[in-house]
């Protein structure tokens, strides 16, 4: 009897031991599988700055900022920031010569026109010192033969002038760029000039003139050029009774401008 409930109690500890080592032996194969597939899972150790190949750091790209200036001095001027300094027709030390053709336009008696011709030189860039002669011819309007033979009115006595010569200082201030169109780019100058000559009357008198003007000029190239301007004579001048009275002509002038010698510079 003793035997058997050992036997029975050996047999029953078994069975109740066996599923545990069972499990335990599963269990420690399913943590050996797991740690094979970390292993092939892993990154690989990175290499260390003590290694041969170039660490992250070392390839970085580095600081570009210049630090050391004492080169500077010995660089070359930019040469094409000239082309916004100075103006595309240049005139320092170089002649115009201008021929045109004006008309006067506030006369109210008389039809003015004739032709005009100019000699200049320019000290600079902004200064130029010019030789001025307006030769012109004269006709009634209709208003001033209506007046002497509808009204009676003489009109021997208003002056006009036959011809202008003087000679002006010359500033030109402005210059710039305008669009034709929007087809081509046109450099100009604008200039003023005021002086000083003497305007011959009809009757032969030589009067004292101050001429002012303004205009501008359009340059086609380095040598030609379009050239417009107003100008003002105011002069002084006897009538046929010996009266004096005071004149002014308003002048408008289109021509065109050729410049030399050729420019040496730009």
């Amino acid at each position: 009897m003793l035997s058997r409930k050992l036997t029975s109690l050996v047999i029953i500890f078994l069975a109740l031991t066996a599923p545990g080592l069972g499990y335990a032996q599963s269990e420690g194969d399913e943590l050996d599988v797991i740690e094979l597939e970390l292993e092939k899972e892993a990154p690989r150790q990175q290499p260390s700055i003590s290694d041969s190949t170039p660490s992250y750091q070392e390839t970085a790209p580095k600081d570009n900022t210049l630090t050391d200036f004492s080169g500077l001095g010995t660089l070359a001027p930019f040469q094409e920031i000239s082309i916004i300094q100075k103006r595309f027709l240049p005139k320092t030390g170089r002649f115009q010569l201008f021929g045109g053709l004006t008309t006067v336009t506030n006369d109210p008696f008389f039809l003015t026109f004739g032709g005009v011709a100019k000699a200049s030189y320019f000290m600079s860039e902004s200064w130029g010192l010019e030789l001025n002669y307006f030769g012109l011819t004269t006709s009634n309007r209709q208003a001033t033969d209506e007046l002497q033979d509808i009204q009676g009115v003489r009109t021997e006595n208003l002056v006009y002038a036959k011809s202008f010569i003087g000679v002006d200082l010359m500033y030109v201030p402005v210059y710039g760029k305008m669009t034709w169109f929007n087809e081509t780019i046109v450099p100009f100058d604008l200039y003023l000039s005021a002086g000083y000559g003497n305007t011959e009357t009809q009757s032969g008198e030589s009067a004292g003139t101050v001429h002012l003007a303004a205009g501008q000029i359009f340059a086609l190239s380095k040598a030609y050029a379009v050239r417009w301007d107003f100008s003002w004579n105011f002069f002084n001048a006897k009538g046929i009774d010996g009266s004096t009275n005071s004149f002014n002509n308003l002048f408008l002038t289109v021509g065109m401008s050729w410049f030399f010698p050729e420019a040496s510079y730009r």
